[in-house]
């Protein structure tokens, strides 16, 4: 759907404002929040030393029900969620993916 769109936001570092105006922009429509939901990944890294760490970004589009994730990570460890400036500082978009989740209303073999 927006896949094209979205893979020229892959892989560049950008600030949570600067995320939400390209995927509006990208889908073509607007977020209810443009800060989005931020949520943690916790995940067993093969390389700790790294030093990254990985979140998800959940935007909900206004007078739908369709979501977009943004996986994204940051280039320093901090020890709690609240300590991250995600508006203020950059990150890099690692994927993104759009979540439809509006239901025909009718059978779509009956259309």
């Amino acid at each position: 759907m927006h896949e094209e769109k979205f893979y020229l936001i892959e892989g560049k570092k950008m600030t949570l404002m600067e995320l939400a105006r390209e995927l509006e922009s990208a889908a073509g429509g607007e977020f209810e929040d443009v800060r989005g939901s931020i949520n943690r990944v916790v995940v067993k890294k093969p390389a700790p030393e790294q030093g990254f760490e990985t979140f998800t970004i959940t935007f909900k589009m206004k007078h739908t029900v369709d979501l977009i994730d943004a996986v994204v990570t940051t280039d320093n460890k901090k020890k709690n969620l609240e300590d991250y400036d995600f508006e203020n500082n950059e990150f890099t978009v690692r994927l993104i993916s759009y979540i439809r989740r509006d239901v025909p209303i009718k059978n779509e073999s009956e259309l």
